[in-house]
């Protein structure tokens, strides 16, 4: 599992200004207490679901929520886009191929050909190395936002 220091400070400011115990603060984000506990306690990265759980409910980027960048705005998207889409898309924009991708990577292509065939969310860390690779944001590439 992945922690970030950066993450866990971004959380606990953004619940900061919850009005309710915290007690409750998991059940009005939508992620098991555990979940919550990894990230206030040891700022454990959850599953990317989860994250834009999160994102969605403060209306930020997961980018600002990971700590990656200071600038809270975030445009969601009219339409929602999935990963599958967006991936398939940069792929051809950039005319390579998922064998390609694996190996910048340093992944197996049988992990990409989940991606499509099991409709699987790559890991976080993936994701951000998809993002960089692409030059997009993660938000970008999960569909969340139209702004790359």
């Amino acid at each position: 599992m992945e922690h970030s220091e950066k993450f866990k400070q971004r959380f606990l400011e953004l619940i900061e200004d919850l009005e309710c115990k915290k007690s409750d603060i998991p059940k009005l984000l939508n992620i098991d207490y555990n979940v919550f506990s990894k990230i206030t306690e040891f700022g454990i990265i959850p599953k990317p679901v989860v994250l834009i759980r999160i994102a969605d409910y403060f209306n930020v980027s997961l980018e600002y929520l990971l700590g990656r960048t200071d600038n809270s705005y975030f445009a969601k998207a009219d339409t929602v886009t999935t990963f599958l889409e967006r991936y398939q898309a940069l792929k051809a924009e950039m005319n390579l191929t998922d064998y390609a991708i694996a190996q910048k990577l340093h992944i197996s292509t049988s992990y990409t050909t989940n991606w499509k065939n099991k409709k699987y969310t790559p890991s976080i860390i993936n994701l951000i190395e998809l993002s960089e690779y692409f030059k997009v944001s993660i938000d970008y590439l999960l569909g969340r936002t139209d702004d790359k």
